[in-house]
């Protein structure tokens, strides 16, 4: 008899198991491709005091506390920001000559966030002698990110047009 009910017991907590297993049907497909509200930080000088020694190189940074963000940012007076309420994504890029940013958009993931940006076509002033290599630095504050949260940052760089003279493949077309 005692036999029976272990026997029994065995077979109900198996069968049990087997029900709550996550079956393939049960995944839900992530859909996040949200746009997230992003802000700027009015009086911010941009000038990161990393260096960016080649041309297309970038840096990437995630700056969630007043600590790091003095420590990135070069100034004696930085604009207040609460990293109690926001997250502040920064990046510095350097490029063939003096551009600037002509779009930024922040967009939530499966993975995490995606912070891409686009640069404006670096233009010389008219009988200007060559552009040497600038930098670029590129900001913008969202809403805290949660710990372990993900960022992947998308920076679109200008195309360098070829030197007078100069033709290029794509120009021949």
């Amino acid at each position: 008899m005692h036999l029976r009910r272990l026997l029994a017991l065995a077979a109900l907590s198996c069968l049990a198991m087997s029900n709550s297993c996550k079956k393939d049907d049960d995944v839900v497909p992530c859909n996040a491709s949200a746009d997230v509200t992003t802000f700027q930080i009015t009086g911010l000088a941009a000038h990161i005091t990393e260096p960016v020694p080649q041309v297309g190189q970038t840096h990437q940074y995630v700056i969630n506390s007043a600590a790091e963000y003095r420590a990135l940012f070069a100034g004696k007076k930085l604009p207040p920001v609460d990293f109690t309420t926001y997250t502040l994504l920064a990046g510095k890029t350097r490029t063939a000559g003096p551009c600037r940013v002509a779009r930024q958009q922040v967009a939530q993931t499966c993975a995490g966030y995606t912070y891409a940006v686009k640069l404006a076509p670096c233009v010389a002033p008219a009988g200007a002698v060559p552009a040497s290599p600038a930098n670029v630095v590129y900001y913008v504050l969202v809403p805290r990110l949660a710990p372990g949260a993900q960022v992947e940052f998308a920076v679109e760089l200008p195309a360098v047009p070829a030197p007078e003279g100069v033709s290029t493949i794509d120009s021949l077309r």
